[in-house]
């Protein structure tokens, strides 16, 4: 339904963002909003404004305040959020079908549109990339938590 709404509206108001991968990025963020801002949600319910007070009564000006203190307690959250999104949206295909256009296919358009060809060679090699692909975007992920994680 997302992605037939944002193609109706962007058939009707012309501004230049239908057919190209600018489309594809605006429903990939409107679908993924609530995920990465539900991990947020929590990073910022542990922030009390007396953190902020404290800091101001210190001396310390917004942007110190935000570098030093907020950032710093928002980061796990953030990181965990964007790693979440990234995965799940990696396997979107339900607005991606909708709103791609020749040269602007993503990676479920490009397997939709093998498995539909019956190139089963190709796909497979490109499934066994993907796959391996994913295992590294993990590790990654998992690099990111021990770096950037709550410390023990």
């Amino acid at each position: 339904m997302l992605g037939l709404a944002i193609m109706i509206f962007y058939l009707h108001v012309d501004i230049g963002v239908y057919g190209t991968i600018w489309i594809l990025f605006i429903a990939y963020v409107t679908r993924f909003m609530p995920y990465g801002l539900r991990y947020n949600t929590t990073s910022m319910l542990q922030i009390h404004k007396e953190l902020e007070e404290s800091a101001a009564m210190s001396g310390a000006s917004w942007g110190t305040t935000f570098w030093r203190i907020i950032l710093p307690l928002l980061k796990p959250g953030l990181v965990a959020g964007f790693i979440y999104v990234m995965l799940v949206s990696i396997r979107e295909l339900s607005s991606s079908i909708l709103l791609y256009s020749p040269g602007t296919e993503v990676v479920s358009i490009v397997i939709w549109e093998l498995w539909e060809n019956g190139q089963y060679v190709e796909l497979s090699a490109l499934g066994v990339l993907f796959i391996i692909a994913l295992f590294f975007l993990v590790m990654l992920a998992q690099w990111l938590g021990k770096k950037f994680g709550v410390k023990e």
